[in-house]
């Protein structure tokens, strides 16, 4: 929905309005709240961002709770009505491992079955690559994914996806919104069981042996690698493991991880991005001595890695497993003008240079891998060049043309494939970053995120992002500003964005955004120096800018 920001007059008459609708333990919710709880739960309409809607599970209109899945199902049902001619209506879900994505689901296809549209949902969770998917594979007019991805327990989401696979890109979530507008919190429905359907389990092996079959194409006999694997208590078991003991490799687990609980018991952020999520994991890997470690969130498509170098296991950001797996392909002789790569704006320009001096076409999109999506397909449609692989910063890959979305299956097969390789050759991670870096340059990249919570958070980030469009404060630090691009005015043909990008001088690149996801606001910090030194020393020096940005 938009973010419309009620004033406290409009909050109180939204809140009476809920008090009067629901019932049972909802409503000893809402009598329970105080100001701040009403103000924070009422404030606005939860909005669509880069991964459909997110927020904390709860009561009122900026909560996650049946009457926004009701809600926001009869608008993209509706939607559906308007843009498709037939009448033969079909949508696939999918739900996460967190607390109440079953029963969110279960009131999506009942939804969905009293508009007359069939649905085929999973009997159990899945990963959200696995609904791109079934969407492709059962030739369904759209698909509906219950997920908060990597956000902490409390949290859930609803995700949709049109007819390619591809999550709503801005244009249709546009016209998707404005159907969901339409519609009121506590609209009724009719549910039809005979319109709901079971995903047939003939689509998940489908799904399991184009990534089996895409990877011995890689590598037919790769030497086994020993792996180690945590799911975060989330769908990539046991899709991952099956996959990649198919491949023939040697697959350990995290057992206390293994178990579908929405709760993470385990941890507090079920995010790869995090160091947390590997902490059980290198608790194991002491005694098995794995040669590589991976985790995946809750949805599975997200996947980050940590491998050994020199007796200590190490943690890889994004970029740096992006970089590694596209370097790896090239090796494996994929790079002609056949060929082309996909990143967001603000992952590695490293990937840039490595396309550029390979003879591959690089693509750019906005921060979302549902722009990732959308390119390939349209791609795809027009006969143009053939995708060979996209990624973004944010730990989310794709290899081959099954899916429209990032896909930690089949990121973690090929993950496995490259290890396997660099393992052949007698070395380590380390040992291939640093050959990339000294033939390409050293580029570094750092993430500074910082949250702001609730209705004065949502405030303080839009003063952040308007005075870094107008009012750029001069720094302690003498660098010289050459250009500032405002993805609002629209940027290098891409849709409009809330993003800024500085370009100071010396290679020094920032690039702000709020999330889409949760209320923070990111900055990315990105270089290119001639050494580990020099590198470290421009990104300590543009995180300075940053923070003395956001405290003035």
């Amino acid at each position: 929905m938009v973010n419309l920001h009620r004033n406290k007059e409009q909050i109180i008459e939204e809140y009476n309005r809920w008090m009067k609708n629901v019932k049972g333990d909802m409503l000893k919710e809402l009598e329970a709240m105080d100001e701040e709880e009403i103000i924070n739960s009422f404030y606005r309409d939860l909005e669509f961002g880069t991964g459909g809607m997110r927020g904390l599970m709860g009561i009122g209109t900026n909560r996650i709770n049946n009457y926004l899945i009701s809600k926001a199902t009869i608008g993209f049902a509706n939607w559906l009505k308007k843009v498709n001619k037939n009448n033969d209506l079909s949508v696939a879900i999918a739900f996460d491992t967190r607390n109440n994505s079953k029963e969110f689901a279960k009131i999506a296809s009942e939804v969905l079955s009293g508009k007359g549209i069939k649905s085929y949902v999973f009997s159990t969770p899945a990963p959200t690559p696995l609904l791109s998917f079934a969407v492709r594979d059962l030739n369904c007019s759209g698909g509906i994914v219950i997920t908060a991805s990597h956000n902490p327990s409390e949290y859930n989401g609803y995700k949709v996806y049109t007819s390619d696979g591809t999550q709503a890109v801005p244009k249709i979530a546009s016209e998707i919104i404005a159907e969901i507008e339409k519609i009121d919190y506590f609209e009724g429905y009719e549910k039809k069981d005979e319109l709901i359907n079971i995903v047939p389990e003939e689509t998940e092996k489908r799904f399991k042996k184009y990534i089996v079959d895409l990877m011995k194409g890689l590598n037919p006999d790769p030497e086994p690698v020993n792996v180690l694997y945590s799911p975060l208590h989330g769908t990539g078991y046991p899709y991952v493991p099956d996959v990649l003991k198919e491949l023939g490799h040697n697959v350990s687990v995290v057992e206390e991880q293994t178990s579908p609980d929405g709760n993470f018991p385990t941890l507090n952020y079920p995010n790869p991005e995090d160091e947390e999520a590997f902490s059980l994991a290198l608790k194991k890997a002491t005694e098995i001595k794995p040669d590589i470690i991976i985790t995946t969130d809750p949805d599975g498509d997200r996947m980050g890695i940590m491998c050994p170098v020199n007796d200590e296991y190490v943690r890889l950001t994004g970029n740096e497993t992006g970089v590694l797996m596209l370097y790896y392909l090239i090796e494996k002789g994929l790079s002609n003008e056949d060929y082309y790569i996909v990143k967001t704006i603000v992952t590695t320009d490293l990937a840039e240079k490595l396309a550029q001096k390979n003879n591959i076409e690089l693509k750019e999109t906005l921060t979302g891998f549902k722009f990732i999506g959308e390119l390939i397909e349209k791609n795809e449609k027009e006969g143009k060049a053939k995708f060979l692989f996209g990624f973004e910063e944010s730990f989310g890959y794709l290899y081959g043309t099954h899916v429209r979305d990032k896909d930690a299956v089949v990121a973690t097969s090929l993950a496995v494939t490259m290890i396997s390789h660099i393992k052949n050759q007698g070395e380590n991670i380390q040992d291939r970053l640093e050959t990339i870096y000294k033939k390409y340059g050293y580029y570094g990249n750092r993430l500074l995120s910082f949250s702001y919570e609730g209705y004065e958070g949502s405030k303080k980030i839009q003063r952040i992002m308007k005075s870094l469009r107008e009012d750029i404060k001069r720094t302690s630090e003498d660098i010289k500003l050459i250009e500032k691009l405002d993805y609002l005015e629209g940027v290098k043909g891409l849709p409009k964005s809330n993003a800024v990008e500085l370009h100071y001088e010396n290679d020094i690149k920032l690039i702000a955004r709020p999330s889409g996801t949760e209320p923070k606001i990111k900055f990315y910090l990105m270089v290119k120096a001639s050494s580990k030194e020099e590198k470290r020393q421009k990104l300590d020096t543009l995180e300075k800018i940053v923070k003395e940005q956001i405290n003035r």
